[in-house]
């Protein structure tokens, strides 16, 4: 399950924007967990996607690391990511490489017996909320079995920030072959599919989440309870209606750290 990160525009495009909510928070100065009023306030802010890719994207001077996981009474799995940004999104091009290391699980056949690069770049708009982005994900660098033994996954994504709005909503939506086309589909490096998510931010700190993509259907929240500290983690269900061939509702969990010199 792909890792999500809070990209350099997000926060920056968010930051102007304060919520209605005046809860006092007087004595954050001391406190790790406490809560905020204004984007501004945190270090990273909660995903707005937990599987589909997104049309913001970082620039350089962004550097990132990530771990998710997935369990149902099947299988029991997790996959871990590093990468970095490049460019400038916000003035020309910029946008990210990411490096995807699985399965971190030694039972199923040895931890890190897999790796794929994954390359986005984009421009972001940020005097209309908007962000657009190309990019690849899964290029094959190694692999232990063949059954993992990827396709690139190659597609396309819009992001749109709704900021003004009294609970702010992100949207996010795109089409791509292979993972992001339909699971259920025979060659799926020859078909394409479309994907989306939608994001309604409760307070800064947490936001609730619907995805669509590959024709599993996932819900879930973000969460950054630590205003100070630049990291996020993600909760959910995935595969809620069942489509996939697995036939099962998996829970996943993920934890992003970000860090901008």
């Amino acid at each position: 399950m792909k890792i999500f990160k809070t990209t350099a525009l997000l926060l920056t495009v968010m930051s102007s924007i304060a919520m209605a909510d005046a809860a006092s928070i007087a004595s954050s100065e001391s406190a790790l967990i406490y809560k905020v009023n204004k984007f501004t306030d945190l270090k990273a802010a909660p995903s707005f996607s937990l599987a589909a890719p997104a049309g913001l994207v970082p620039g350089y001077g962004v550097v990132f690391a990530g771990v998710s996981g997935r369990t149902n009474s099947n299988d029991t799995d997790g996959a871990m990511a590093v990468g970095m940004g490049f460019g400038d999104p916000n003035n020309f091009l910029g946008g990210a490489a990411t490096l995807a290391l699985g399965s971190i699980d030694p039972r199923d056949g040895g931890a890190f017996n897999r790796g794929t690069l994954n390359l986005t770049t984009g421009k972001n708009f940020i005097d209309y909320n908007l962000g657009v982005a190309v990019g690849v994900s899964n290029i094959d660098l190694w692999h232990n079995d063949s059954k993992d033994d990827f396709d690139p996954s190659f597609y396309s994504a819009v992001t749109k920030l709704f900021p003004e709005l009294h609970f702010p909503v992100i949207l996010n939506a795109g089409f791509g072959n292979n993972i992001y086309s339909d699971s259920k589909k025979a060659n799926a490096k020859d078909k394409w599919g479309a994907f989306g998510s939608a994001a309604v931010y409760l307070i800064p700190q947490v936001s609730l989440i619907a995805d669509y993509t590959g024709g599993i259907t996932t819900l879930g929240m973000g969460l950054s309870p630590f205003p100070k500290l630049p990291v996020s983690f993600t909760i959910g269900a995935s595969d809620v209606f069942k489509y996939s061939n697995e036939n099962k509702v998996s829970f996943i969990a993920g934890i992003s750290a970000a860090y901008t010199f």
